[in-house]
């Protein structure tokens, strides 16, 4: 019998409620940031360009005030510390050209980039390339009077955009940086809190992991959140469904083989009577083959009846008592000694001194033991030996039966478990339940049943190990 059920290895498309929960809640504000993200960088640029423009508007100004007219004659006045402040500003160096009411060039850059036509307005703003860069250039037409007419002188000024788009960068970094940390604890608060949300799921998991396959009492609902409620609720009725069509299929089997043992055992009796009224001969010969058959027969359905008390107590309490199990081996060993004298194996029993009491049905380990024992004097040949020891390890009680019979292949010691299966090759009769039913009862009190080989690689030892929580609820 297998003890566990492997689990599937998860893979890369598994994922889990947690995850999901907040892709759905994070998406949404990693859009809405993105969004958000578009309009403050065009709310940025708008401010930024506004607040520069301005700037701008004020250096063509300037010199706009140092515009003269002398004997119809137009020219500016900008001193050597106007022009160098115009070249060295913080924010970039500033172009500049000056033109007069036919368009003649009076200062500056003659190579400044015209206004588009058509063009409108005193003031006026447009992008252009000059040298290669970007540039911002504002326009600002003022009257002016010479002698004998009235005209308008062109100031243009251009400002490398480089700067204003850095600090528009800057301010959008600064606005967006405060958002994403905003979304990184959203995100982070929402794990946490979803988390805790889940814990009761957790928490259901746990505690079906935890529990054995025996176990197939209600689950709690109490702890649970109302939209879970109805899921346990379901998984109980499968439950109690599932315990139902155990316990009449116990029943089934358990009546079943009671039901076989009477007319069996009158088979067995009508047969060894005849066998005693028929003389030596070919009837005589079948009879011992139909007394044989009986004994197999009998000893299948006893060995049914111990499987079906062995299995999950479901509808009943397993009764537990505090057992010597020393003094239980001695005296289940004692009882097999004809067996073994029959056979001419050497039945040997080996206790430590300390004592090794576990928590258990005592009827159920002693079948355990009988079907342990009965293994090895069967399978081990004339001659042999079958050791039996019990002693402590780790708290715990431990349990071995080592014999220097066939032994086990190794790719068969996890199949002999297994109900109706047997090793093919040793010549010895059964019906493949006996380590079946050392399985079931071994697990029914918390105990592991390991089989290995024997000393030199003969035999097989067959260790129980009871766990040490039993033992010390025990003593």
């Amino acid at each position: 019998m297998v003890e566990g059920v492997a689990r599937p290895a998860p893979t890369g498309k598994q994922t889990t409620l947690r995850r999901q929960v907040l892709a759905w809640l994070c998406w949404p504000l990693l859009v809405l940031w993105s969004v958000s993200s578009v309009i403050d960088y065009d709310i940025a640029n708008r401010f930024v360009n506004l607040a520069y423009d301005r700037a701008l508007l004020e250096a063509a100004l300037d010199i706009g005030r140092q515009v003269k007219v002398m004997q119809d004659r137009i020219y500016v006045d900008l001193p050597e510390v106007a022009v160098q402040m115009l070249q060295s500003r913080e924010s970039g160096r500033l172009y500049y050209v000056v033109t007069g009411p036919r368009n003649e060039y009076i200062t500056g850059e003659p190579d400044l980039p015209a206004p588009p036509d058509p063009f409108s307005g005193r003031v006026n703003y447009y992008d252009e390339t000059y040298h290669a860069r970007p540039v911002r250039i504002v326009t600002l037409q003022l009257p002016i009077e010479t002698g004998k007419s009235e005209g308008t002188v062109m100031v243009q000024v251009a400002e490398n955009r480089a700067a204003r788009d850095e600090f528009a960068r800057q301010i959008l970094f600064r606005m967006v940086l405060p958002q994403a940390l905003l979304i990184l604890v959203t995100a982070l608060t929402l794990w946490y809190a979803v988390g805790r949300g889940l814990a009761p799921l957790g928490a259901l998991r746990r505690e079906i992991e935890n529990r054995s396959h025996r176990d197939l009492s209600a689950l709690p609902e109490q702890q649970a959140p109302q939209e879970v409620r109805p899921l346990i609720h379901a998984m109980n009725e499968l439950l109690e469904r599932l315990s139902l069509t155990l316990a009449a299929q116990q029943r089934f089997i358990a009546d079943a083989a009671h039901q076989l043992r009477t007319p069996i055992a009158g088979l067995k009796t009508q047969t060894e009577l005849a066998l005693r009224q028929t003389p030596p001969g070919e009837a005589h010969a079948t009879l011992r083959q139909l007394r044989s058959a009986a004994e197999q027969t009998t000893r299948l359905v006893n060995q049914l009846l111990s499987l079906a008390r062995a299995e999950p107590p479901v509808g009943r309490v397993q009764i537990t008592d505090v057992i010597d199990l020393r003094q239980l081996i001695r005296e289940v060993t004692s009882e097999w000694v004809p067996r073994a004298i029959e056979r001419n194996v050497d039945l040997g029993f080996d206790a430590e001194s300390q004592v090794a009491a576990v928590a258990g049905d005592p009827f159920l380990l002693r079948e355990m033991l009988n079907n342990l024992l009965d293994n090895a004097v069967r399978y081990t040949q004339p001659g042999g030996q079958v050791t039996v020891r019990v002693g402590r390890v780790q708290g715990g009680a431990m349990v071995s039966i080592e014999d220097n019979g066939p032994g086990i292949p190794d790719s068969e010691r996890s199949r002999v478990f297994e109900r109706f299966y047997r090793v093919l090759g040793t010549g010895a009769e059964g019906c493949g339940l006996g380590l079946a039913i050392v399985s079931e009862i071994a697990q029914s009190h918390g105990a592991h049943v390991t089989l290995t080989p024997g000393a030199g690689g003969i035999g097989t030892i067959a260790t129980i190990v009871f766990p040490a929580i039993a033992h010390e609820r025990a003593a």
